[in-house]
């Protein structure tokens, strides 16, 4: 009998239990799961571009060139 394959956020879940473990985060570190599990989240949402200002975009940029 074949399997149906494994539900791809079950499998994240999963893999994401394992690396955080493997990094040493315990279940009291509330703030840092909550980031990672916005950030998982984020990834389930419509394509949202930024729209960032012309001016804003020129400006960082200059700054990007600036820091090399």
């Amino acid at each position: 009998m074949s399997e149906a394959p494994e539900d791809p956020l079950r499998r994240l879940a999963r893999e994401r239990g394992r690396i955080l473990g493997e990094l040493g985060v315990r279940p009291e570190d509330a703030a840092w799961t909550r980031s990672e599990a916005d950030a998982i989240a984020s990834l389930t949402k419509a394509d949202m571009h930024l729209h960032m200002p012309e001016v804003l975009a020129r400006l960082l940029r200059r700054l990007t060139r600036a820091a090399r």
